[in-house]
């Protein structure tokens, strides 16, 4: 029951990985994605496809991984390529320096630790970068206006870390048959929680590298008249209704604002305390709630296309991330509190 379970969870790592990769490359317009990011992104998601083949390799022919090179190099190249992605997510200007190749080291222990090493060693690295990775996003809690869903989120996983940590930790007194299971069903639970906060809040991603940017780059507003700029901002939401364009995307406006990507993201961040995303999320939920309050005929369909969004279940995800409630119990509610309505 157990091993069936396992090749379900394998089954879907390598789809979804696969899927994660697509989605990171092709459908994330509004980040700042750098071709290092996307190439330890496919790194990262390609090793961990890897270790899942692998143990789909164990379960169906009983491989003693631990003697396989090519699964010792995976469990070495998994803790560095989770650290280079998650540096260009939230430090994409950063440039790389000489330190930064220390990180590669695990791949040449790879090439002289003993198998029963392997695995702790691997896991003791990633458990560091986990919370390194946790200790950097709460550094930018000031930045936003709401954190605790981004740090629930990175919380689990560094709960997750130490967890594989004492597994891998447990080797010399496991049969390895455990360790691999162990292992195969963590990275399965690790991919249902991204895929999981993916779906949730689509644009968490680039919220947190709009936040990463405001609260460790050198500001770039020096020059710039902030006061002129908000006005100008607030007339192209308030007037032009500009977030009625569901292609909108950090570049267009800031072309409308006569800023960089760069300016307009840290005076979002710096002004209104969240992310370009979730600026122009509100903008489009404020309407929203104009509609829904005045235009008792609009269906939801229609409000949610006419205020920007590409599909009625990303209109239905922010709006319950805004107000806490589905639009439809908003209107219910707003229904029953007029002195008019029906009793």
């Amino acid at each position: 029951m157990i091993e069936q379970l396992t090749l379900l969870i394998i089954g879907f790592s390598v789809i979804s990985a696969a899927v994660l990769l697509f989605a990171y490359v092709f459908f994330l317009k509004d980040m700042e994605k750098t071709a290092a990011g996307i190439a330890a992104c496919t790194v990262l998601l390609g090793t961990l496809a890897g270790l899942q083949l692998q143990h789909f390799r164990f379960l169906q022919t009983g491989a003693a991984l631990f003697e396989a090179a090519d699964y010792v190099v995976l469990l070495l190249l998994a803790p560095p390529a989770f650290y280079f992605f998650s540096r260009e997510v939230l430090l994409p200007e950063r440039r790389p320096s000489l330190v930064d190749v220390a990180h590669a080291g695990p791949l040449i222990l790879s090439l002289v630790l003993p198998a029963n090493v392997v695995a702790p060693v691997a896991f003791l690295i990633g458990t560091a970068y986990a919370f390194w990775f946790t200790r950097v996003v709460y550094g930018m809690r000031r930045q936003r206006s709401r954190f605790r869903f981004e740090l629930f989120f990175f919380s689990l996983f560094a709960v997750l870390a130490v967890i594989v940590l004492v597994l891998g930790l447990s080797i010399p007194y496991l049969d390895p048959a455990l360790f691999y299971i162990g292992y195969a069903n963590a990275i399965g639970v690790a991919l249902v929680l991204v895929v999981a906060a993916l779906i949730v809040f689509p644009e968490i991603l680039s919220d947190i590298a709009e936040a990463a940017q405001a609260a460790y780059a050198s500001s770039t507003l020096t020059d710039v008249n902030v006061d002129a700029v908000v006005a100008r901002l607030e007339r192209l939401m308030g007037e032009d209704k500009i977030f009625q364009n569901e292609d909108l995307n950090l570049s267009s406006l800031a072309e409308a604002v006569e800023l960089t990507p760069h300016q307009l993201s840290e005076l979002i961040n710096t002004r209104f305390g969240i992310g370009f995303s979730r600026y122009v999320r509100e903008q489009r939920i404020a309407e929203a709630r104009r509609m829904l309050e005045t235009d008792a005929s609009a269906s939801v369909l229609s409000i949610s296309l006419s205020t920007g969004f590409r599909s009625q279940s990303n209109f239905y995800a922010a709006f319950r991330e805004i107000t806490g409630e589905a639009p439809g119990n908003y209107r219910k509610r707003l229904q029953l509190a007029r002195p008019d309505s029906p009793s």
